[in-house]
């Protein structure tokens, strides 16, 4: 019997771009053909191989990117990742509405007292970046006294979306009117899907409604896989743009709407970090309010943007990892990020009977106290019996590097322009101190500044006088050491050049 493993050519399984199957393809037409030798690529079988050659190099990048997709750490699409945190039972924190307040004046001839209902719309002047002011609604009605009074009420970030209102608890007491937007009908089978058609809208705002008569409110569900065939719920998905796709269930898990019966939706649209202005802001009224404006108003804070895809693959397999409960310090720190908001978490405890955790959000901004509390309330109900539960906000240490009187200097070769050097390494530090790259506890040697800066191109030599907390003694040149509730941030940095163009 012939060997065949003496004629048979090895298959290198790693050449898989154009020039690989190109040279595969010729070496195998060389021993099949070999009366074809051929290799101008006017021929017209070069041709053909390189459109082959062409085809395979495709496939292969399409089959190379499906691969990528199936695993949390390398996919690359959002929809992906947000696919593999479902399967870990991890729910990626959604965009938070700014809020703050508003102060409300009559005039001085106003001789009644002026009643501002809820959702009374503010806005800002034109913002030239969004091509469009901010809007801002009252969040309770407020009257405001006749003859010079004021009144402040609580003002959210977003406007409350619908085209038409449908009647709550008619008759009784309690009847009130809900402005809302209709989805369509239900069409009576399993795992309906509708979308909101306003963008973005604040996934926590969305309440859902069915039937036409007497509508009927069906409640949102984390986990459809615990629902009853009866229960009236559905689920929330949100798209990369904002977009929100509402699903009820199969008749097994949840129940499913009856057929022809109308659905609404009743949302806002709004939130992210744009909501997060000085005061002073809010200006005006969208619908004029005869006999009164507005005085002031305080600075909008708690906006948030979506979590990063980068934060959900971060943060998706240590929600897993917890398995829901807390026994060590990772678990504490583990079920902190589950909470939707919190970025960073560090948990601190001599003993574990008092477990303090410090968490920052997103950009390590300062969680508000309703943040706090909401963390608080979702770890101490998962720790063992007699542990107690303190959330408090990581403190930010700023890094001083250099100062007015002492800059740091850096030597530019004669060849580079000195503005641009300095602007490099300015960048490079920030870079350093970045909300990406800094965590609870970090050192940052004093070696690890002056090898960043001599990396910097053009750089010949570097001189630090300076390298200190914000909060600690201004002189000499000292690691940064934080403690395990402190994260360092770029404090004052002075850098200056000596040489170049």
């Amino acid at each position: 019997m012939a060997d065949l493993t003496s004629s048979s050519p090895a298959i290198d399984y790693t050449s898989k771009d154009f020039e690989g199957f190109r040279q595969a393809m010729l070496d195998h037409a060389a021993r099949v053909y070999p009366e074809w030798s051929g290799r101008n690529t006017a021929d017209f079988g070069v041709l053909l191989v390189n459109l082959f050659a062409y085809m395979g190099d495709i496939l292969s990048y399409y089959g190379d990117a499906a691969a990528r997709e199936a695993f949390l750490e390398t996919a690359t699409q959002r929809s992906s990742v947000l696919a593999h945190a479902a399967l870990l039972g991890y729910t990626p924190a959604s965009a938070a509405p700014a809020t703050g307040s508003v102060t409300f004046v009559t005039d001085a001839t106003q001789t009644t007292d002026v009643i501002i209902p809820a959702g009374t719309q503010v806005t800002t002047a034109f913002i030239e970046s969004l091509d469009a002011p901010l809007t801002f609604e009252t969040d309770a009605a407020v009257t405001v006294p006749a003859a010079a009074g004021s009144a402040t009420v609580a003002v959210t970030e977003g406007a409350t979306a619908g085209s038409q209102t449908i009647t709550l608890n008619a008759d009784t007491v309690t009847e009130t009117l809900v402005l809302v937007d209709s989805l369509g009908t239900s069409d009576g089978t399993g795992s309906q899907a509708f979308t909101l058609p306003s963008a973005p809208a604040l996934v926590d705002s969305v309440r859902v409604f069915v039937g036409s008569d007497a509508p009927v409110e069906w409640q949102v569900s984390t986990d459809i896989l615990t629902a009853t065939a009866t229960d009236k719920v559905f689920t929330l998905t949100s798209s990369d743009t904002g977009t929100v796709t509402i699903t009820f269930g199969d008749g097994t898990l949840g129940a499913i709407p009856d057929l022809d019966v109308p659905i609404y939706a009743a949302y806002r649209v709004g939130g992210g970090a744009r909501g997060n202005i000085d005061a002073n802001q809010i200006i005006d009224i969208s619908v004029g309010i005869a006999g009164i404006y507005i005085a002031s108003s305080s600075a909008m804070t708690g906006g948030r943007e979506v979590e990063s895809t980068e934060s959900i693959r971060t943060n998706a397999p240590k929600a897993f990892r917890a398995q829901d409960r807390a026994v060590s310090l990772r678990d504490f720190e583990d079920l902190a990020l589950a909470v939707p908001g919190n970025a960073k978490a560090k948990a601190v405890g001599a003993h574990y009977s008092a477990i303090t955790i410090a968490t920052v959000g997103a950009d390590n901004a300062v969680p508000s106290d309703d943040q706090l509390t909401a963390t608080a309330r979702y770890v101490q109900a998962r720790t063992l019996t007699g542990v107690y539960v303190d959330v408090v906000p990581g403190t930010l240490v700023g890094v001083n590097i250099g100062s007015t009187s002492s800059p740091v200097v850096l030597g530019i070769y004669s060849t580079f322009r000195a503005s641009e050097v300095v602007l490099a390494a300015q960048k490079a530090l920030q870079d350093l101190l970045s909300s990406q790259r800094s965590s609870f506890g970090q050192r940052i040697p004093a070696s690890k500044l002056f090898a960043l800066l001599d990396s910097v191109p053009g750089v010949e030599y570097v001189t630090i006088p300076l390298l200190a907390r914000a909060d600690g003694q201004q002189s000499g040149v000292q690691d940064i050491i934080c403690r395990d509730w402190e994260i360092p941030v770029a404090g004052q940095i002075y850098i200056t050049s000596d040489g170049g163009q």
